[in-house]
């Protein structure tokens, strides 16, 4: 068990407990991961870098791993999953509750170029029925940043408009969300390069989109302060597909080259056949 003093520590600055881990021996993070309560060992985690968290997680046993990443946020969850081994990764999510475990192998499937990747479905969701008395108090409660707008769900989970929060403060208590939400301005598809959530400019006025599946079902909503956190990896799928369209381009020329060859013909037609 850890003393109060560490564990008061831990719960104070858990982002400078995250740094000072990352720097421990497996032996030591092993004991202290262990020691720690799950849920204060999942807000640790979430302030680690992916890498230092991955380390982490590799040397835990995969009953205390999988606790504590079944309490951890999804984005910090999966980013520390995709840098380990599939043998590392499958005796954690057999351990977590199944409903996390899913949560996660969805989230896995995506590859890092799409904006399902980076969906955040731990927020804040209203239906139209609730009064904006309760949505308040459940605000208050909930102890979570709400973005600017607030995604309203019907029974099957699909999105039917968004509540801004300059909209809830003022109204009445027993006003209907229903009489206050909006047609979403944008709405993302999870299978959507993150190139073309960047171009949105909905960013202007917007910290955050909601994003559905292919089938329209809501799947959370993509930050955009975690967009430019990601920002190399645009970079890299950008130099990815000059790269690609520069090889198939080169291939084309190559091939209409043995074509002329095998043909006889000029390799352009119109034009006269370069001097040797």
């Amino acid at each position: 068990m850890l003393d109060p003093f560490t564990k008061g520590y831990l719960a104070l600055r858990p982002a400078e407990a995250a740094r000072t881990l990352a720097g421990l021996s497996d032996d030591d993070v092993k004991a202290i991961f262990s020691a720690m309560p799950r849920q204060l060992a999942a807000r640790v985690l979430q302030h680690m870098a992916p890498g230092a968290a991955s380390r982490c997680l590799a040397h835990l046993p995969p009953k205390v791993g999988g606790d504590i990443l079944a309490r951890t946020p999804a984005l910090a969850a999966v980013a520390a999953l995709r840098l380990m081994e599939r043998e590392q990764v499958q005796p954690l999510l057999a351990a977590m509750p199944r409903s996390s475990a899913a949560r996660l192998r969805l989230r896995l499937r995506f590859s890092e170029s799409v904006i399902g990747a980076f969906a955040d479905a731990d927020v804040i969701t209203l239906t139209p029925e609730q009064r904006v008395g309760d949505v308040l108090r459940l605000l208050r409660r909930a102890g979570q940043r709400p973005g600017k707008s607030i995604p309203v769900l019907n029974s099957q989970r699909r999105l039917t408009g968004m509540v801004d929060l300059g909209d809830l403060l003022p109204a009445r208590d027993r006003s209907m969300v229903q009489n206050l939400m909006r047609p979403p301005l944008v709405v993302l598809n999870a299978r959507a390069t993150l190139q073309t959530a960047i171009k949105q400019p909905a960013w202007v006025t917007h910290d955050c989109l909601p994003v559905v599946n292919r089938d329209g079902v809501f799947q959370g909503v993509l930050w955009h302060s975690r967009l430019l956190e990601e920002e190399h990896l645009l970079t890299d799928n950008a130099d990815h597909g000059e790269l690609a369209t520069t090889r198939a381009a080169l291939a084309d020329i190559f091939w209409i080259g043995v074509g002329a060859v095998f043909s006889g013909k000029p390799v352009l037609d119109g034009q006269k056949k370069a001097d040797d």
